[in-house]
């Protein structure tokens, strides 16, 4: 059995990889969910947090399951590349779900211009302009379209805003470090944030051991979780 750490997206936190993490574990799966620094329930104010903080709290969760992990990023968890960079000795493989995969020198911020512009306009930002929230239309319209009505009413609540550095902060990724993991992409089929085109796209930056589809939101730890877990499971094997 392998050992997981999940890295969710933004505004959220841990608490969206439950369902996963019920599977995953009922499958023998040894698996841990992170609150990034400023979501979920860790205290930080998302305004205050730069990338380095993202990378230091992914890096630390790894090191205290003591290694062989397989990370797995959704969205904006895409930073898992500069932890991928930062601790490859830590790391069995990088999984990316439906999430940003920069280029070396390249930032989270070079992918907007592929994002639905009416996705943009749901932003809510701060008046000092480092953190935004999204509205619950923007979350029902295009994170959760697929999820049941149900589980978005119960999400909307523990959302947070999103601080704004990390995505100005270019990743520095280099082959003998980066380069050297096993990297897999799920792309989501119907996502209205990150576009398949748009995944597709990134697919090509860096290569991949394999890619796997499904057919739902950009949120299938909610909305497809069976799905999500056995293709989790399945890549766990393949490693």
């Amino acid at each position: 059995m392998a050992r997981f750490l999940l890295v969710h997206g933004a505004w959220q936190g841990a608490w969206c990889w439950r369902e996963v993490v019920e599977r995953l574990t009922a499958l023998g799966h040894e698996v841990v969910a992170v609150d990034l620094p400023g979501h979920g329930d860790d205290p930080a104010e998302p305004g205050g947090v730069y990338m380095e903080d993202y990378i230091r709290g992914t890096v630390d969760a790894l090191e205290r399951g003591g290694g062989d992990t397989i990370l797995v990023g959704h969205s904006m968890g895409g930073v898992v590349s500069q932890a991928g960079e930062a601790a490859p000795e830590l790391i069995r493989a990088l999984v990316y779900v439906a999430a940003l995969v920069p280029a070396d020198g390249g930032t989270m911020m070079d992918f907007v211009a592929g994002f639905d512009p009416e996705y943009l306009a749901e932003f809510q930002w701060a008046d000092d302009g480092l953190s935004a929230g999204i509205s619950a239309a923007g979350v029902r319209r295009f994170l959760y379209s697929n999820c049941p009505a149900d589980v978005i009413e119960a999400a909307l609540p523990r959302f947070r805003y999103e601080g704004a550095m990390p995505f100005r902060t270019p990743l520095r990724l280099t082959g003998e470090r980066y380069g050297r993991l096993r990297r897999f992409y799920i792309e989501c089929l119907r996502d209205r944030v990150t576009p398949i085109a748009l995944q597709r796209s990134m697919q090509h930056i860096w290569p991949f051991a394999g890619v796997y589809s499904i057919d739902t939101d950009h949120a299938p730890f909610l909305s497809a979780p069976a799905e999500l877990t056995a293709i989790l499971d399945t890549i766990s094997k393949e490693i």
